[in-house]
């Protein structure tokens, strides 16, 4: 007669290796538990075979395309790369005790493709300006998005086949040229702007952000002075940044270095964006005040 212990050890045992043959056991014999036991984890040992999951990733491949004044609307090909991994796992210990499973990657399809980009529609660009897009293939999917355009662009062809083709449907002010007005400064503090695109913003005003720098070796520059100054467009400009003394946190120092860190906006807001550009710097100079200079 078979006895609840026997008949949940050979449930065990068969549960434990379901490719395998039960344990063959004889009852008119008796049975051999420790065998069974025995039998039931060489099967679980054995049973190894790697069960795979649903669980995939892509590496992404992603290239910048980018078009200037001068350049055609048509871009050079790039090509990208995309593979595919997959989880493989098999299960590891007993699952009454905590068991779990070993997993690891292997790879399964890949995929490539040559991709470029054609603009339709698209007016001039300024000099300084560009269109630039971030085109990336993941898995078999390619796509390209804006990264910074003078105009609004409509996808009108998706890159699957590795042609993308963009339409302009309006303009856009982009960010003026962040090195289209360039400074320096004397030992008397005067600061020049020299303004390289003057005559494309005619009647429009600029706001030239300065920072009035001393060089401190070791510890970090102080700031003297951090003011916005609006002018008229013009093809350059001065600014005696010593008028502006009554304002300084600390009185500028004979024979120490100054420089000024400086930013410019364009206000008018149709030719370019009214954002500010990056910061630059002149180069340093020792302070020399007027009068001391006229003395030499």
């Amino acid at each position: 007669m078979r006895t609840p212990m026997m008949a949940a050890l050979l449930l065990l045992a068969a549960a434990a290796a379901p490719a395998l043959a039960a344990p063959q056991v004889s009852f008119d014999q008796g049975v051999d538990v420790s065998a069974i036991v025995a039998q039931a984890k060489d099967a679980v040992k054995k049973d190894k075979t790697p069960v795979k999951m649903h669980a995939l990733r892509y590496d992404m491949d992603c290239a910048t395309i980018s078009f200037g004044a001068a350049d055609k609307t048509v871009s050079d090909r790039v090509w990208l790369r995309s593979q595919e991994w997959n989880t493989q796992c098999v299960p590891v210990g007993d699952p009454r005790h905590g068991g779990g499973q070993n997993c690891w990657e292997v790879p399964g399809t890949s995929w490539s493709q040559g991709v470029q980009i054609t603009l339709q529609g698209r007016g001039a660009l300024l000099p300084w300006e560009r269109d630039s897009f971030r085109v990336c293939m993941n898995g078999p999917w390619v796509y390209a998005d804006p990264i910074q355009t003078a105009y609004d662009y409509k996808e009108i062809s998706n890159g699957n086949d590795g042609d993308i083709v963009m339409a302009a449907v309006g303009r856009t002010p982009e960010a003026p040229d962040p090195v289209g007005v360039l400074a320096t400064v004397t030992p008397q503090l005067v600061a020049t702007f020299t303004d390289k695109w003057a005559s494309y913003y005619p009647g429009e005003t600029i706001t030239l952000r300065v920072e009035l720098k001393k060089d401190v070796p070791i510890f970090p520059d102080s700031t003297l002075l951090k003011k916005d100054i609006v002018l008229p467009v013009a093809a350059s400009y001065s600014v005696d940044l010593s008028k502006y003394a009554s304002e300084f946190s600390q009185q500028p120092a004979a024979g120490k270095k100054y420089y000024v860190r400086y930013s410019i906006r364009r206000d008018g807001g149709t030719v370019s964006s009214t954002a500010f550009t990056d910061e630059l710097e002149t180069a340093k100079v020792s302070y020399a005040p007027a009068a001391l200079a006229f003395a030499r």
